[in-house]
């Protein structure tokens, strides 16, 4: 069956911005389909539309019910079997359990009240009731930002064994794993094409080299235009001049001097106006061919050289809350020059350990030992405390306006979203706020809890460059397998038992 759209178009109320004009496109719903594009580009606005969530202009035909992925859970304090037959009232237990097998969740979970699962299990207990539900059509949307690595590669293996479904990710590894085509809303058009991430990148790479070049053609064609087009405006200035200081009672007009130069002048500049009108045509069409590419803007940092060697190192640490120990024999070093990635299972208390480091909140004990005068720059996991104006979040993060926002334009942010309230903005553009302010900050060591929630691959790819170029001392919890392979140096990884450093036994 064939989902089709024809010429939607869309803008919220309050922005001049469409976020979509005309778009047509057409594709098949059994298809493994990923969609990829910028912050800001319309994903989750796509989905809510699909799903006759806001009003457009254009048509939408969509053969099966279309189902939203997370959905709410109404009242989390019943038992997860109660939440999972609301979510599939048609579904048999033993199609619930089928499922939830292939998760690798345990069946008594059934029992437990929601509230008490992980945000792991919460994640794949909801996909379980997802995929037994018939004749749906599922809009998934960011799946990843609750599970662990493991919990990805498992998730990504699921999907993969599924027929039909619509799938936001920005996790590379992810959409590499588990799908087999791409909806891509580029910068000036859409595509649908077969393949991966990797597929996409390598097409949008060859394309931006095509436009690159191409655009460097017509923008060479104008700078000549816009010459001769001077060069015209001068020649009939030139002409026009000829006229000043000219006393007609001093012409011989048997000899009709002042005729034939009123004439030639005449003749001059309807000639000169003809040329220039064509000039500016010309100069027009070619800027109509200049396309947008989807580059990459560079972006910097200050890296503060520091005299220890040692900045940060945590020795049998323990974290605890709501009375039970999550991690113990927490060890670990940090050294000037290292990005050390903590990583372990969802649960293990990588966001506390981070959180107490910087002394906002967490509940880790035992010996932390961070170097004196130690400056650090810390972007937090959630953005959902993001509110008021963005003159207001400049004010109370003390940093450079200029600066910032320098930094979020060339993170790709639109001059019309310093004008909105931060509530308003989309997740992925509140994380990159927290980044930008981040970069900000002169610092000794950057402190990133989870940075690539909701970020677009793109701006994924600009923060990989960013650190191999600048080389920050770093400590980050990241479940993107690609960007933790080329940017860390090591990790520490984190087990519900104990922490393992190899660092400390070098």
């Amino acid at each position: 069956m064939q989902l089709s759209i024809r010429n939607l178009s869309f803008t919220y109320d309050g922005s001049y911005t469409p976020v979509f004009e005309r778009l047509s496109v057409n594709f098949d719903t059994s298809w493994r389909l990923g969609l990829i594009g910028r912050n800001g580009k319309g994903k989750t606005t796509l989905l809510r539309l699909l799903q006759g969530q806001l009003p457009y202009q254009g048509q939408i035909d969509l053969p099966l019910a279309p189902v939203y992925f997370p959905y709410p859970v109404d009242d989390p304090s019943r038992t997860t079997r109660e939440v999972l037959h609301a979510a599939a009232p048609d579904a048999e237990e033993w199609q619930l359990l089928c499922e939830l097998n292939q998760l690798e969740v345990d069946e008594s979970v059934l029992d437990r009240p929601f509230s008490t699962l992980s945000k792991g299990e919460m994640t794949k207990a909801l996909l379980s009731a997802l995929f037994a539900r018939e004749d749906v059509y599922p809009l998934i949307d960011e799946p990843t930002n609750h599970l662990d690595a493991h919990g990805r590669a498992l998730v990504a293996d699921y999907l993969r064994r599924k027929d039909g479904f619509l799938l936001v990710s920005h996790d590379r590894a992810f959409l590499n794993r588990c799908i087999d085509h791409v909806l891509s809303l580029n910068r000036s058009d859409t595509w649908v094409m077969q393949g991966n991430y990797d597929t996409w990148e390598a097409r949008l790479n060859q394309q931006n080299e095509y436009e690159q070049n191409r655009n460097e053609v017509l923008r060479r064609d104008i700078r000549h235009l816009e010459a001769a087009a001077q060069r015209t405006a001068a020649w009939a200035a030139k002409g026009e001049a000829t006229k000043i200081g000219f006393n007609p009672i001093e012409v011989d007009n048997k000899k009709g001097r002042r005729s034939l130069i009123g004439a030639k002048t005449k003749k001059q500049m309807s000639r000169s106006s003809a040329i220039q009108q064509r000039q500016e045509r010309a100069i027009e069409e070619k800027r109509s061919l200049l396309h947008n590419v989807e580059k990459v803007g560079d972006l910097k940092l200050t890296v503060l050289h520091h005299p220890k060697s040692v900045l940060i190192q945590v020795v049998n640490g323990r974290v605890e809350y709501d009375g039970r120990t999550v991690c113990e024999g927490v060890n670990f070093t940090l050294r000037q020059g290292e990005r050390v990635a903590l990583t372990g299972p969802n649960g293990c208390g990588k966001s506390s350990i981070l959180k107490a480091l910087v002394g906002a909140g967490g509940a880790l004990t035992g010996e932390a030992s961070i170097a004196p005068n130690l400056i650090v720059s810390y972007v937090p996991q959630q953005t959902d405390d993001l509110a008021g104006t963005m003159d207001g979040f400049i004010r109370r993060s003390g940093v450079d306006e200029t600066l910032f926002k320098a930094i979020l334009r060339n993170m790709d942010f639109t001059r019309d979203l310093f004008e909105r309230p931060l509530e308003r903005m989309s997740q992925g553009q509140k994380k990159k706020l927290l980044l930008a302010r981040s970069l900000c900050i002169p610092a000794h060591v950057y402190i990133w809890d989870e940075p690539l929630n909701y970020i677009d691959v793109l701006s994924r790819v600009q923060l990989e460059a960013l650190l191999l170029t600048y080389a920050p001392t770093m400590l980050l919890v990241e479940h993107d397998a690609v960007f933790l392979e080329r940017v860390c140096t090591r990790e520490a990884v984190v087990l519900k038992g104990d922490t393992h450093d190899p660092a400390l036994h070098r």
